[in-house]
């Protein structure tokens, strides 16, 4: 430690005296000390060259220490590190165990810890996830899209369809469809609901919610799996008359918004960040969302952790009461 902390004061091309030249002195005088001690002084300068030695390095070591505990992106690292340990931990005890290519593979492999560090380099310039880049810290650039925490669970869809948080930067208030058919759905439309099509909404929201089968969801949604079934009804015309733009089971060729089937579920959310210009999404009304996977900007493994991260899908042992499943291993038989 003390002598990284010497090479610190070597900067650049100078770093070369830091690392070999006044170390290698050092070391090359102590292994003269047995032929100097036999000079009428040389004991004294020997032992008085050793405390010198000594002290140096314990200042070093000292300086060393004190810039760490002071160093925000050293402590960072440091609970990174000691959370990967013990994730790496949880993930070992999965029924799969620890593959053969080592226990590094697990983290690799894990929605929970990659799908945070990909969305941080690669959609936090304009997303955010409960108002950070997934990794905690707060962006440097405004932000440009919605909040991705929760996506298609009933509590985001509920504010995607309220009139006064659609306009907000969460939904579509800093994207050009801010002013598109389905903002002005929302505020002239939504807004003006007589309470029996206001009643139909929640039903509505239930009903393409059940779509993602999320974990964290379906219970719920067992549960209220008649409710659901009234949401499909009002669904179309008759009801809150989502199907005049969005296909809904069944192909629609005069739809204008994004195919709502299996909205939000794996497949659906891999495709969609693959390619949101896809006919069967915003096609040329995309406002500026990379096609990530045909642009290869992201590999399908990539693509599948943040998907799986968004959607609450890892694994978890077996006494904190959850099981998911991770892209890499099938955990379902836990459950």
């Amino acid at each position: 430690m003390f002598l990284f902390q010497f090479l610190k004061y070597f900067p650049g091309e100078t770093e070369v005296w830091g690392a070999i030249v006044i170390p290698g002195l050092v070391l090359g005088l102590v292994a003269l000390m047995p032929f100097i001690g036999k000079w009428r002084l040389g004991h004294r300068f020997n032992v008085g060259f050793l405390c010198c030695l000594i002290l140096g390095a314990g200042l070093l070591t000292f300086a060393a220490v004190r810039e760490d505990r002071n160093n925000a992106t050293y402590k960072a690292s440091v609970v990174a590190a000691e959370r990967d340990a013990a994730r790496v931990r949880e993930l070992a005890r999965a029924p799969a165990g620890i593959p053969a290519e080592g226990a590094v593979t697990l983290l690799r492999n894990d929605p929970l810890t990659q799908g945070p560090k990909i969305f941080s380099a690669r959609c936090a310039s304009c997303h955010r996830y409960d108002g950070h880049d997934g990794t905690g810290k707060v962006p440097k650039d405004a932000q440009a899209a919605s909040d991705l925490k929760g996506f298609g669970s009933r509590e985001w869809l509920a504010g995607l369809l309220d009139p006064e948080r659609i306009g907000t930067t969460n939904y579509f208030g800093a994207t050009r469809f801010r002013s598109g058919k389905m903002a002005k759905f929302v505020h002239e439309k939504v807004a003006a609901f007589p309470p029996d099509k206001k009643a139909q909404l929640p039903k509505v929201i239930a009903t393409l919610s059940a779509e993602a089968q999320q974990k964290t969801q379906l219970a719920t949604d067992r549960r209220d799996a008649a409710m659901i079934e009234e949401g499909k009804k009002s669904f179309g015309e008759e009801g809150v008359n989502c199907a005049n733009c969005h296909q809904f089971h069944s192909k629609d060729e005069n739809a204008s918004g994004p195919d709502l089937t299996g909205y939000g579920s794996r497949e659906w959310l891999m495709k969609f960040i693959a390619n949101p210009a896809h006919a069967d999404f915003y096609g040329e009304r995309n406002d500026r969302m990379p096609k990530f996977g045909d642009d290869g900007i992201l590999t399908q493994r990539q693509i599948g952790l943040v998907a799986d991260w968004l959607r609450g899908e890892w694994f978890e042992a077996a006494e904190r009461g959850i099981h998911s499943a991770s892209p890499s291993v099938n955990h379902r038989e836990a459950e």
